[in-house]
C-alpha cells in the first residue's frame, strides 16, 4: 500500500469530521485498521517490527516532541527594554546634553557626560537582557522535563517502556485509567473505555470508546438488518455515539486498552491547539503583592523627583533674577536639562523594577534546585505557597511507603502461610491445584506487565499491587504470558476507587468465568463460598466474621494490605461471540455476586526509612500531617504509628476515622452563594471543626472524602498541601493550595491537575518543597529590606542636596550605577540564598501576614538613619574641597550598601552573627566582588566621566570604616529590648485584615521588561492550567 499522507491522518481527528462520520468513512475507504497497519508495516500483536522501520516512520511522520513557542531573541529583549518610557526620556535628554556640551566645550570634552550616560544605560540594558535571556532558557529546560513520561508499547513482539518522545506513528500503545493521551490514535482493543474530551469538545459527559473492529462489525450488522441485531438493544445502546478515535489531550476516565498511534508531535490535535495559544500567564501571588508595594514606592519616588527638579530649577532662576547668572543662556539651559535628567534618574532609581525581577530570579533558582531534589514544579506560584503550608494531606502508598510490594502473608485453602512458607515447595505447602487457580485468576485479572532482567530479577512495571500478586504466581512457576491470552477476555470491569475492585470476564470451556480481586472486606461480603481441601464450601456469616478476625485483621495489624481474590463460573453457555454480546447485558452486580473465595493476600509495603524523621520535622515546623488511605482501619493505624503520625497506643476519638463515618458526620458538601458565585461548603461546619482538630488518619477514604476534607480545611483558613496519584484525586489536587502528584505511580490526569510532581513519590520531597517555599519568601523579604533602605537614603539625599546645595550629591551616572546595584545585582545576590535547616524550626507564614514585617521596618529605619547621618556628615562637615566631598560621599554610599546587603540577610533577632551561613552562597560573594571591582574602576580609571576624583588609601579606608560600622550598628539595634520597639506602632507585629487582602493583591503597576519575564517564559515554554 502507498504511503498515507500526514494531512490525511491529521484530518481524521478534526472534531467535525469525527462527529459527522467522515473520519470513519475515510478510514474504511483505505482498508480500515488493517490498511493502516499495512502502510506502517506494523501489527496489532507484534507492533512495529524493527528499529529500521521505527526510523522510517519517524522520518515520514515526524517526532513526538512537545510543541513550544519560539523563545524571545536577544534583539527583541533589547527592544522591549528600550520601550521603557523613563529610559527613552533619559536618552533624549542625554542626547540634548551632549549637543549642548559639544557646543559649549568643543568636541574633545563636550561629549563625555552625555556619552557616559548612554554607556550607563547600555550597561543596565545589557545586564537586564542577559539575565532575562539566561532565565528564560533555564525555564525552558525545566519545563521540557514536564513533557517527559514513560509509555508502554509493543515493539518487536515485546512489551516495552519507552520515553514519550520516542513514540512513532504505527506504534501499538497501551493506555490505562488516568492516562492523558499525548498522541492521536485508533483504538484497536479494550473494554469499558470512557474518555473525558471536555478539553476538545467542551462537553462534560464522558465519551465511550470502542475498538475499530467492533464499530465496523456493528455497522455491517446494522446494514444487513439481522434479526440478532434487532434483538440486541443493550448492544445498540453500548455502541450508540461510540467512537474508535482516541484524541490527544483527552483523559482516560475508565477502562484499559491499546491504540494504534496515527499522529505525533505538532500534527496531533493537542499540538495544533497549543500552536494557537497566545495567552499571558498571570503573575504569581507574591509578584502581585510586590506590585502593590512597588506602586507606592514609585509614587513616592516620582513625587521626590518632581520637587527635586522644581527646587533645582527655582534655585537657578532665583540666582538669575539676582544677577548671578543669565536666565536666557546656554549655561542655564544646560543646568535645567541636567536637573531634568536627575529628576528622571530619580524616578528610574525609585521605581523598583528589581522587586518582580527578584521573584523571577528566586523562582528560577529555586525550581532548578528543587528539580535536583525530586520536585518538578509545574505552577510557579506553588513554590511561594508552600512557604505558608500548615497542613499536609498525604497518601500512604508510595508516599509514606516504598511502593515496593511483596506478598508476605497468604490465606488459602483455609490456612495461613507467612513469608517464605508461601513459596516453600517442600511438602507442597500451597496445593498445586490452588496455585494454578490463583495464578489464572491473578494473571487474567491484571493490567500490569512486569518484566524480568537477564539475571532473573522481577521488575515491577505498572500497578505495584498487581505486580506483587503476579510475582507471587511467577514464583509458583506460572508464566504471565501463558495465562493471559487476551483473545479469551470478553469484558473487563476496571478497578476504581469507588468500586475498590476489578473484574475480568473470560470465555472458558463454553461458558463465562468471572475473576474478581479487590478490598478484602468487600470481596468477602460478596462471596458465598470458599475453597478448602479442593472443594467448595458455603460461607455463612459466622465464618465470614472468623475470616475477618483471624485473617484480615491479623494481616492488617502487621501493616499488611489485604487483597481478596475470588471467581465464579456462570450458567451462561454458548459460543464466544454469543457470550461476548451477552456480557454487555450483564450488570456489575450480576457478575460480581455469589463469588467463590480463593485467597486473601497480605502485601507488605515497607515505610520509607526517612519518613519518621520527616514527620517529626513537619511537627517542629508547625505543619500537621494527616494520612488518607484506601486501606482498612487497622492497616492505616499500624502504618500511622510506624511513621509517627499517630503517637498514642490507642487512637483518641476522631484521630482515626473511616471515610464513610467522616462523610456522614459532616453531612457532605452543600452549595452556597458567596459574592454571587456558587461554592461548595461543608454541610455541618461545626462538627467538621471539632473533627478536624483531632483527625490524623482517614481510612477507607474515597477521593470524594479527600475533596471534602481539603475543602473544609481551606475554609478554616489553612494552607493545605495534598498528595494524590489517581484520576479521581484530580478534584482534591486542584482544590488544594498546592497539589502534589506522584511521578512514578501517579496517573497523567493527577499530574495534569497538580502543581508539583514528586519525581520519586517520596514524602521527604514534600519537606524539601516546604523548605524552598519558605526560602523564596525569605529571599524576597531580604531583598525588600535592602532595596527600601537604598531607596530611602538615595531619594532623601537627592532632595536635600537639591534644596541646600543646588545640586544632587549623586549625579545621573552615579544614580544609574546605584540603580544597577540595588536592582539587578542585589536581586542576584539575595534571591539566590540556599535554604537552611533552620527554616523548619519556625511556624509557617500566615495568609494574612504582611510582606514587610515589624522587624524589617526596624532594620530599614535604623539602617536608613545611620546612613543618612554618615552621608550628611560627609556632605556638610567633611574638611575638604567640594569634588573630594562628593567623591567620598559616592564611595561611602556604595560601600555602605555592600555591607548593608550582609546585614539584610537577617530577618529576625535569632542570630547576632551577620555572617551566619553566608559562605554557602557563592553568588553573593561574586556579586559583591563585581560591585567593588567596578566601583574601584570608576574611581580610579573613569573619574572624569563619573565626575569624581581618585581617592587616597586613607580616604578609601574611611569609606570602608563607615561600611563596617553600619553592619555593627545593625547588631546594636538587635540588642535594644523588644519593649522599646513596641511603643512605636509601625514596629508592632500585625496581620492584614482579610477584607484588605484583595486590595493588596490586585493593585497593578506598569510592568517593565524584567517584570514581564515570568509571563513571557511561561507562554513560550509551556501552556498550562493555573489555579
Amino acid at each position: 500500500m502507498e504511503k498515507i499522507d500526514i494531512e490525511f491522518l491529521s484530518n481524521l481527528f478534526e472534531m467535525n469530521n469525527i462527529m459527522e462520520g467522515k473520519s470513519l468513512k475515510k478510514l474504511i475507504e483505505i482498508g480500515g485498521d488493517q490498511g493502516l497497519l499495512t502502510a506502517f508495516q506494523s501489527n496489532v500483536n507484534n507492533g512495529v517490527d524493527s528499529n529500521e522501520n521505527v526510523l522510517r516512520l519517524r522520518q515520514l511522520y515526524g517526532e513526538n516532541l512537545p510543541v513550544e513557542k519560539e523563545l524571545s531573541s536577544i534583539f527583541s529583549m533589547i527592544i522591549e527594554c528600550f520601550g521603557d518610557t523613563m529610559l527613552q526620556i533619559l536618552l533624549v535628554a542625554s542626547l540634548v546634553s551632549t549637543g549642548i556640551g559639544i557646543y559649549k566645550e568643543g568636541i574633545e570634552t563636550g561629549w563625555s557626560e552625555g556619552a557616559t550616560i548612554f554607556f550607563a544605560v547600555f550597561l543596565i540594558v545589557s545586564i537586564t537582557v542577559g539575565n532575562n535571556y539566561v532565565k528564560e532558557r533555564q525555564f525552558q529546560k525545566l519545563y521540557h522535563k514536564l513533557d517527559e513520561s514513560k509509555q508502554q508499547v509493543i515493539r518487536n513482539s515485546k512489551v516495552q517502556q519507552i520515553d514519550s518522545k520516542e513514540l512513532v506513528v504505527g506504534d501499538i500503545l497501551f493506555f490505562n485509567i488516568g492516562d492523558l493521551l499525548q498522541v492521536d490514535g485508533l483504538m484497536v482493543s479494550g473494554s469499558e473505555v470512557k474518555m473525558d474530551e471536555s478539553t476538545v469538545t467542551g462537553e462534560s459527559d464522558s465519551i465511550r470508546k470502542l475498538p475499530y473492529n467492533e464499530i465496523t462489525e456493528y455497522l455491517m450488522m446494522k446494514s444487513s438488518q439481522s434479526q440478532q441485531m434487532k434483538n440486541s438493544n443493550q448492544l445498540k445502546k453500548q455502541l450508540k455515539n461510540a467512537s474508535p478515535f482516541m484524541i490527544s489531550g483527552t483523559k482516560v476516565m475508565d477502562g484499559t486498552g491499546t491504540m494504534l498511534v496515527l499522529t505525533v508531535g505538532q500534527n496531533t490535535c493537542a499540538g495544533k491547539t497549543k500552536l494557537l495559544l497566545d495567552q499571558e500567564t498571570p503573575p504569581t501571588p507574591l509578584q502581585q503583592k510586590l506590585e502593590g508595594l512597588a506602586e507606592d514606592i514609585g509614587k513616592f519616588g516620582t513625587f521626590v523627583a518632581i520637587i527635586t527638579f522644581f527646587a533645582l530649577t527655582v534655585h537657578q532662576l532665583i540666582l538669575g533674577f539676582m544677577g548671578y547668572n543669565k536666565i536666557l543662556s546656554i549655561e542655564t539651559l544646560q543646568f535645567v536639562i541636567q536637573s531634568f535628567m536627575i529628576g528622571v534618574t530619580i524616578i528610574v532609581v525609585a521605581v523598583p523594577e528589581g522587586l518582580p525581577l527578584a521573584v523571577t530570579i528566586a523562582l528560577a533558582y529555586s525550581v532548578n534546585k528543587m528539580k535536583d531534589e525530586n520536585n518538578l514544579v509545574k505552577n510557579l506560584a506553588s513554590c511561594e505557597t508552600m512557604g505558608g503550608a500548615n497542613t499536609i494531606c498525604s497518601d500512604k502508598t508510595g508516599t509514606l511507603t516504598q511502593n515496593k510490594m511483596t506478598v508476605t502473608g497468604l490465606w488459602i485453602e483455609n490456612d495461613i502461610f507467612m513469608n517464605q512458607a508461601i513459596y516453600d515447595k517442600k511438602d507442597a505447602q500451597v496445593p498445586r491445584q490452588m496455585q494454578e487457580l490463583l495464578a489464572e485468576s491473578v494473571t487474567f485479572n491484571s493490567t500490569a506487565y512486569p518484566t524480568k532482567t537477564e539475571s532473573g530479577n522481577f521488575l515491577q512495571t505498572g500497578n505495584k499491587t498487581e505486580c506483587a500478586l503476579l510475582e507471587l504466581t511467577d514464583r509458583f512457576g506460572y508464566s504471565i504470558s501463558l495465562y493471559r491470552p487476551t483473545d479469551k477476555i470478553v469484558k473487563v470491569l476496571p478497578f476504581s476507587s469507588r468500586r475498590k475492585k476489578m473484574a475480568t470476564v473470560i470465555y472458558y470451556k463454553g461458558f463465562l468465568r468471572v475473576f474478581v480481586k479487590g478490598a478484602s472486606e468487600i470481596i468477602l461480603n460478596q462471596s458465598t463460598k470458599l475453597i478448602a481441601k479442593g472443594q467448595e464450601h458455603y460461607l455463612d456469616e459466622n465464618k465470614k466474621k472468623q475470616i475477618k478476625q483471624d485473617v484480615i485483621d491479623r494481616f492488617a495489624s502487621r501493616s499488611l494490605r489485604t487483597i481478596a481474590i475470588a471467581y465464579k463460573d456462570t450458567n451462561y453457555k454458548g459460543t464466544q461471540h454469543q457470550l461476548k454480546e451477552l456480557a454487555f447485558n450483564l450488570s456489575e452486580e450480576e457478575l460480581e455476586k455469589d463469588l467463590v473465595l480463593i485467597a486473601i493476600a497480605g502485601i507488605k509495603d515497607p515505610i520509607r526509612k526517612d519518613v519518621p524523621n520527616s514527620i517529626k520535622a513537619c511537627n517542629k515546623a508547625g505543619i500537621q500531617v494527616r494520612m488518607l488511605t484506601g486501606d482498612n482501619t487497622l492497616t492505616a493505624i499500624a502504618i500511622a504509628k510506624e511513621s509517627g503520625i499517630l503517637s498514642s497506643a490507642q487512637p483518641k476519638e476522631y484521630e482515626c476515622m473511616e471515610g464513610k463515618d467522616f462523610r456522614e458526620s459532616i453531612g457532605g458538601l452543600v452549595t452556597s452563594q458567596v459574592d454571587g458565585k456558587k461554592v461548595l461548603r461543608i454541610a455541618n461546619q461545626e462538627i467538621f471543626n471539632k473533627i478536624s482538630k483531632q483527625l490524623k488518619v482517614l481510612a477507607r477514604a474515597t477521593p470524594e472524602d479527600k475533596f471534602m476534607l481539603v475543602t473544609g480545611l481551606i475554609d478554616q483558613g489553612n494552607i493545605v498541601a495534598v498528595t494524590g496519584d489517581g484520576t479521581n484525586d484530580a478534584p482534591a489536587l486542584k482544590k488544594a493550595d498546592v497539589g502534589f502528584a506522584m511521578g512514578e505511580s501517579g496517573s497523567d490526569v493527577a499530574k495534569d491537575a497538580a502543581d508539583i510532581i514528586l519525581v520519586d513519590d517520596n514524602f521527604s520531597s514534600i519537606i524539601t518543597a516546604i523548605k524552598w517555599g519558605r526560602n523564596i519568601y525569605d529571599c524576597i523579604r531580604k531583598f525588600i529590606q535592602f532595596q527600601l533602605t537604598v531607596n530611602i537614603v538615595a531619594l532623601f539625599m537627592a532632595f536635600l542636596g537639591a534644596v541646600i546645595l543646588n545640586q544632587s550629591p549623586l549625579n545621573t551616572i552615579q544614580m544609574l550605577w546605584v540603580n544597577l546595584i540595588m536592582d539587578t545585582f542585589a536581586s542576584l545576590a539575595l534571591a539566590t540564598e540556599p535554604p537552611s535547616s533552620a527554616l523548619l524550626d519556625r511556624q509557617p507564614y500566615k495568609r494574612t501576614q504582611p510582606i514587610v514585617s515589624a522587624y524589617m521596618y526596624r532594620t530599614i529605619c535604623c539602617q536608613s538613619l545611620y546612613q543618612l547621618a554618615v552621608l550628611n556628615c560627609i556632605l556638610f562637615l567633611y574638611p575638604s574641597d567640594e569634588l573630594t566631598k562628593l567623591s567620598v560621599f559616592f564611595q561611602t554610599f556604595v560601600i555602605m550598601q555592600v555591607f548593608n546587603s550582609i546585614t539584610c540577610r537577617q530577618l529576625d533577632y535569632q542570630s547576632l552573627n551577620p555572617f551566619n551561613n553566608l559562605f554557602n552562597n557563592g553568588m553573593f560573594w561574586l556579586i559583591q566582588f563585581i560591585t567593588l571591582a567596578i566601583q574601584f574602576a570608576l574611581l580610579e580609571f573613569a573619574a572624569n566621566y563619573v565626575k569624581v576624583r581618585q581617592l587616597t588609601i586613607i580616604e578609601h579606608s574611611i569609606c570602608a570604616g563607615f561600611g563596617v560600622l553600619g553592619m555593627l550598628a545593625g547588631i546594636i539595634f538587635k540588642l535594644i529590648p523588644e519593649g522599646c520597639w513596641r511603643r512605636v506602632h509601625l514596629f508592632k507585629e500585625t496581620e492584614i485584615a482579610e477584607e484588605n487582602m484583595d486590595a493588596t493583591l490586585t493593585s497593578q503597576l506598569r510592568r517593565k521588561s524584567s517584570q514581564r519575564l515570568h509571563s513571557k517564559v511561561m507562554i513560550n515554554v509551556k501552556s498550562g492550567e493555573h489555579k
